[in-house]
């Protein structure tokens, strides 16, 4: 008797072994989320950079979703710099993001998504003397315009029929406001809010600039390097996603 009893008591102890042993353990995750690298540019209010530190709604909204999911925002390696060079690195670099990213059919496959964290109207920036006016989308193929390489607004204005080398390209913001104001471009093609923004700071005159034509309205994501574990995007939108409830339930 006391031989089986022993042997019931083996039996119960090994198999909850057995089951301790097939349960999932802690996840992983956090600590892969703490490891990405996330790229953004100066694209006020969204994202920009206050006396060295990275500010913005999306800004925030990185963080809150970082400490929802239990990793310290204090420690997200955030890098502000050109859009083109946060964009490029991404595309070709794992464990990497860029925000806040428009997200077009053109884009759909090269990176993976979680958002939409905003969305925003491309507008082209001219300066009020220089009257131009746009009735037409034919008419967008008579002036020039200047673009930030890899912006959305450039692919928009190619998507109505404008060649890519009638557009004039720079990698930031105050070269092209200075094109403007020197007359060697005739309008900027980018987001209405933070190019309104990006105006009041860096022209001589913001008062000289006004919206002259809409394109097109896309909405906002963080984009995540093709490598990127489907896990940790998932992750990632789920704590997008109880963010938004949150603030929902509180309108």
């Amino acid at each position: 008797m006391l031989k089986r009893l022993i042997a019931w008591i083996f039996c119960i102890i090994l198999v909850g072994a057995v089951v301790v042993a097939l349960l999932p353990g802690p996840s992983e995750l956090p600590n892969e989320l703490a490891s990405i690298t996330w790229y953004t540019e100066e694209y006020p209010p969204y994202n920009y950079e206050k006396d060295g530190v990275p500010e913005g709604i999306a800004v925030e909204t990185l963080r809150e979703v970082l400490a929802e999911l239990g990793i310290d925002p204090a420690e997200a390696d955030i890098r502000i710099g050109s859009w083109s060079e946060g964009y490029q690195t991404v595309l070709h670099t794992p464990m990497t993001v860029v925000f806040s990213t428009a997200r077009t059919p053109e884009r759909e496959n090269l990176f993976k998504w979680a958002g939409p964290v905003f969305n925003s109207k491309n507008v082209l920036f001219a300066l009020k003397d220089r009257n131009v006016t746009i009735f037409s989308l034919q008419d967008l193929t008579q002036i020039r315009i200047g673009i930030i390489r890899d912006d959305v607004a450039g692919a928009d204005l190619i998507s109505f029929g404008v060649a890519p080398e009638n557009l004039v390209v720079s990698t930031n913001a105050q070269e092209i406001v200075s094109l403007l104001e020197s007359g060697r471009i005739d309008a900027w093609a980018y987001a209405e809010l933070p190019g309104e923004e990006i105006i009041k700071a860096i022209a001589n005159d913001p008062e000289r600039f006004g919206v002259v034509y809409s394109l097109k309205t896309w909405d906002y994501y963080f984009a995540f390097n093709r490598d990127v574990p489907d896990a940790i995007v998932n992750e990632f939108q789920a704590g997008i996603d109880h963010l938004k409830r949150e603030r929902d339930s509180l309108k």
